[in-house]
């Protein structure tokens, strides 16, 4: 996976985590700020239940205070009549009663009663009403409201009127309509200004506000002494404010989150990226053989000092470079003049008749040896020319039975009297460039040169086989082999190993020829491998493992 994408993905999770953290951490506030808003209304639910509550418990006090003040009284009924208007016009009663102990109303005052009114109410019987029936049994009577004739609730208080003995002499009862100005005066006032409050007794509703528009928040509470219910209901838009400076910066978050990611991106891209482009480009460079010895990627330390590292290396194979053609230069040249110089003396000095046998024996020797370091020394120049002075190919798909057929008939021309036999396919394709060529005349020169046999005995069987299934060291689906056998001595243990890539070379053990060391090298570089079978008395089988197309070109 390129770095690019990979970084791309991390910035896309990490703003992706980011973005939700902050998208979820206004949504749980907006939350918070709905749910105090609810408890708000729950509070004002309770606020009003309380204060109406309380305002009961004063009127039922101040209806018991009056009723032991009138019991006292010693002006008769005169008295007790000034008593009542007293009671009325001090208290938000409306009307105020007194009866007998055996359920007669006596006396009545109030606001609004005419002389009809006295003589419909006064001296009649009320045993059968139940705030006498509770008064008289010594209790304290709070009735539920009731509809008057004007349409208004009326709510009636009563209490026992008792003698010093602390027996019932009568009753006293206040009534009073429930409105503003009494017992639910102010109740609007608590809370907030919007807020819609409807009060409730056995389904009768008692106060209520229009309901609010839109959608709402509501909470209930109930009045202790009257079980009555109050209602609450608040608009949402109350904190439609909030929930919107909320979104926004929600919303606002989530994209300084992302722009955030974004600048952080780019600058990644700018900077890291931008310089492992550079860096790759040089590498690139430095493998074609055009060393940059100047790369800079930044001031920043860590840069800094690959810039550094890697303009060193590139001096380092610029010299190395430089001395290797000057290394090849002494071999194409003076190493090769010299030597040709040594082998004419010697066949100078082997054609003279006067020179003795037992000097010929060591002049023989001399010039042998002086044409193998002449042969290794072309050997390493047409390495050099091959390989090391030509830029890196390009890997592509090629015929290894062609390949295999040039090689082949160029070394029988080379070694007539060897045998080298081929047993090869139609086509088989491997990936290559321009190195399999130069591995097959390498592995076929070895088998012949280092055969210890009369020349016409020494044999060489070449044989290709395409589509095979990949051994592990190969990466792709299918491999092609060359199969190179021999009737040679068997390749030494050292040789072995090196071509297989088991051993390396040291001052102390090494291979005994460029061939060996070059073919190793070369299908290292194809990604490809080499495996060795010795028999067991003579001839040594070397298998070349090469990566395969995955698809075979067209006849075109």
């Amino acid at each position: 996976m390129r770095l690019r994408t990979t970084l791309l993905g991390v910035l896309l999770l990490v703003a992706v985590v980011l973005s939700g953290t902050i998208y979820a951490g206004f949504t749980m506030h907006k939350n918070g700020v709905v749910d105090q808003e609810r408890e708000d209304v729950k509070r004002t639910a309770a606020v009003v239940a309380n204060r109406i509550d309380a305002r009961l418990t004063t009127t039922v006090e101040a209806v018991d205070l009056w009723g032991a003040s009138i019991a006292v009284t010693s002006d008769g009924p005169v008295g007790q009549f000034s008593a009542l208007n007293t009671f009325t016009n001090r208290t938000a009663f409306d009307r105020a009663g007194l009866y007998t102990a055996d359920g007669v109303l006596t006396l009545v005052a109030g606001s609004g009663l005419t002389p009809e009114d006295f003589e419909t109410l006064v001296g009649h019987n009320y045993t059968d009403e139940p705030f006498v029936q509770e008064a008289l049994a010594g209790d304290v009577y709070v009735g539920q409201p009731t509809q008057s004739v004007t349409g208004q609730h009326v709510f009636r208080i009563a209490a026992p009127i008792r003698t010093q003995r602390g027996s019932v002499a009568g009753v006293f009862s206040g009534t009073f309509e429930i409105g503003d100005g009494s017992l639910l005066g102010d109740i609007a006032s608590v809370g907030h200004d919007d807020d819609r409050i409807r009060i409730t007794a056995n389904g009768t509703t008692l106060l209520a506000d229009s309901s609010a528009d839109g959608k709402t928040l509501e909470a209930t509470a109930t009045v202790g002494q009257t079980g009555w219910t109050v209602a609450v209901e608040r608009p949402r838009s109350t904190i439609a404010g909030r929930l919107t400076l909320a979104t926004a910066m929600q919303f606002g978050g989530v994209f300084i989150a992302l722009l955030a990611v974004s600048i952080v991106g780019v600058w990644i891209s700018r900077t890291t990226l931008t310089r492992i482009r550079d860096l790759l480009e040089a590498a690139a460079d430095l493998e074609s053989g055009a060393y940059r010895t100047a790369l800079d990627l930044g001031n920043i330390e860590e840069w800094r000092q690959l810039s550094e590292r890697f303009n060193s290396l590139a001096e380092t194979l610029e010299q190395r470079d430089s001395q290797l053609r000057v290394l090849n230069r002494v071999l194409r040249h003076n190493l090769r003049n010299d030597m040709n110089v040594i082998t004419a003396r010697a066949e100078r000095a082997l054609a003279d008749d006067d020179t003795p046998a037992s000097v010929k024996q060591d002049v023989e020797q001399i010039h042998e040896t002086a044409t193998r370091l002449i042969n290794t020394s072309e050997h390493a120049r047409t390495l050099y020319d091959d390989l090391l002075a030509t830029p890196t190919q390009t890997i592509e798909p090629v015929d290894v039975t062609t390949i295999v057929e040039q090689r082949t008939e160029r070394l029988a021309a080379e070694y007539p009297e060897s045998t080298i036999e081929t047993t090869l396919p139609e086509c088989a394709w491997a990936l290559d460039s321009t190195a399999v060529p130069i591995v097959v005349e390498e592995i076929v020169r070895n088998a012949i040169v280092h055969n210890d046999l009369p020349e016409a005995e020494r044999t060489v069987t070449v044989t290709v086989e395409p589509e095979h299934d990949s051994t592990e060291c190969i990466e792709t689906e299918h491999e092609t082999r060359i199969v190179v056998a021999d009737n040679g001595p068997g390749l030494p243990m050292v040789e072995e190993a090196l071509l297989t890539n088991q051993f390396e070379e040291t001052p102390i053990e090494h291979g005994s020829g460029l061939g060996v060391w070059l073919a190793n090298w070369l299908i290292d570089q194809l990604g490809g491998a080499v495996s060795v079978s010795t028999g067991i008395d003579r001839g040594t089988t070397v298998t070349i493992h090469l990566p395969a197309p995955a698809t075979p070109p067209t006849d075109e």
